[in-house]
């Protein structure tokens, strides 16, 4: 029998895998700037990253039951769409997530403020 629950189909999460994941995104933040003309985001180096720790998930490796697509309208600037189909057929879940670009800051600009400990 199938299991319903998404955590017993993809399992706990990977303190380890995900801090990984973070810190290739972290990685990327330079390239993904959104300030034009000058700074264009490329969302593609972000979606290679998610996608990558998605795959064994996958209906393409075999490995569970996301659908994963990567698509785009212009070039760098692509999306991930992340299907986990349901059981009943025409019901259809929707989540809009997340965005791929960073605006950029003037750290001159930034107040930063000193938390001391509560007594």
């Amino acid at each position: 029998m199938a299991s319903s629950n998404v955590k017993d189909t993809l399992g706990e999460l990977d303190k380890q895998s995900f801090t990984a994941l973070l810190s290739k995104l972290i990685g990327e933040s330079k390239f993904v700037q959104n300030n034009p003309p000058d700074l264009i985001p490329e969302e593609d180096r972000i979606a290679k990253h998610v996608l990558d720790s998605l795959l064994p998930f996958s209906t393409t490796t075999g490995g569970g039951p996301l659908v994963l697509r990567h698509v785009s309208f212009f070039e760098n600037r692509g999306n991930v769409i992340v299907e986990y189909p349901g059981s009943v057929p025409g019901k259809i879940l929707s989540f809009v997530g997340m965005h791929m670009d960073v605006v950029t800051a003037d750290p001159s600009d930034w107040v930063c403020f000193l938390l001391r400990p509560r007594h």
